[in-house]
């Protein structure tokens, strides 16, 4: 069993686990922004410490699937005494041999999906701190596959017991220097083809007819606790040239937290900056310098 076979073993588990491509791609993104850290790998459970790119306070994500018991490991341990697994899963190898029940006592070496549990502080599970997490091990049992074995709870030798946790952040390198996040091709693929094909648009026969057009309706002031008239029509001409940007030049239309509120106070009249300022958790001060950083200057100078 190569490093990248026991890799896509597990990334297969944990995807059939979530069932959630999107919050699949989602925690791919955040692990590339470099969000995870504290990263611990103990017998049936896996644990971290992520940090929100918008947020800053840190949630734990952890994974969580079941151990071989002591009588699993004693019949895995009897069966097949002539074969060398048991010698090379503690040399840092992980055989074929072992997806073979027959071969193995009976004893399953990979879980089932039903069999993965996911907890977060965060509020919601599984959540995109736990997808980050996923990734993180995938990427991870690519250069360790044995780390898979002592998820399962196999023996291993005690010099290798140091491997299974870091402090360091975990990352990857699936960034540009511009820190735009790419997602992989596979994955991006993966979820295209998984997703159900969208319905056939409906024939449509244009009516004409000599009747004058109707007019449209009057507009309308949106009620409370809608923006007032001014900010909703500033709201309407940035969307309107994010828009056109987008048709014309191909910009992407990103939807960064921080980026869409500092471009938005510097176009909506009226913004409460001290609000502004709270959610995205920088001072006031701080706030007005990067607005007026990104503030185009006035072409009537």
């Amino acid at each position: 069993m190569t490093p990248n076979t026991c890799a896509h073993t597990w990334e297969t588990l944990l995807r059939t686990a979530i069932s959630d491509e999107a919050l699949w791609l989602a925690g791919h993104n955040d692990l590339s922004a470099g969000g995870l850290s504290h990263l611990t790998l103990v017998p049936g459970r896996i644990t971290a410490t992520a940090t929100d790119r918008h947020h800053t306070t840190p949630t734990h994500p952890s994974i969580t699937l079941p151990a071989l018991t002591k009588d699993q490991i004693t019949a895995w341990e009897a069966a097949s005494p002539a074969c060398g697994h048991h010698q090379a899963v503690r040399t840092g190898k992980l055989p074929d041999c072992l997806d073979n029940r027959n071969h193995t006592g009976g004893i399953p070496f990979q879980p089932t999906p039903e069999k993965i549990t996911f907890s977060c502080d965060c509020g919601s599970s599984p959540c995109r701190h736990v997808a980050a997490l996923g990734h993180a091990v995938t990427a991870r049992l690519t250069t360790n596959p044995t780390d898979f074995a002592t998820l399962r709870g196999l023996p291993r030798p005690p010099e290798q017991a140091s491997a299974t946790s870091t402090d360091q952040p975990v990352t990857t390198t699936r960034t540009t220097p511009r820190g735009k996040i790419h997602i992989p091709a596979h994955h991006a693929w993966a979820w295209y083809r998984e997703c159900a094909e969208p319905p056939m648009a409906p024939t449509f026969t244009l009516d004409l007819t000599d009747d004058p057009a109707p007019l449209p309706p009057a507009p309308m002031t949106p009620p409370s606790p809608a923006p007032p008239s001014d900010q909703f029509h500033a709201l309407i001409s940035d969307a309107a040239a994010r828009a056109r940007a987008h048709l014309l030049d191909a910009a992407p239309l990103e939807c960064a937290l921080h980026e869409d509120a500092l471009r938005l106070a510097s176009v909506v009249p009226g913004v409460r900056l001290p609000e502004t300022a709270e959610r995205l958790g920088i001072d006031i001060a701080d706030l007005r310098e990067q607005i007026a950083a990104c503030t185009p200057p006035s072409s009537g100078t």
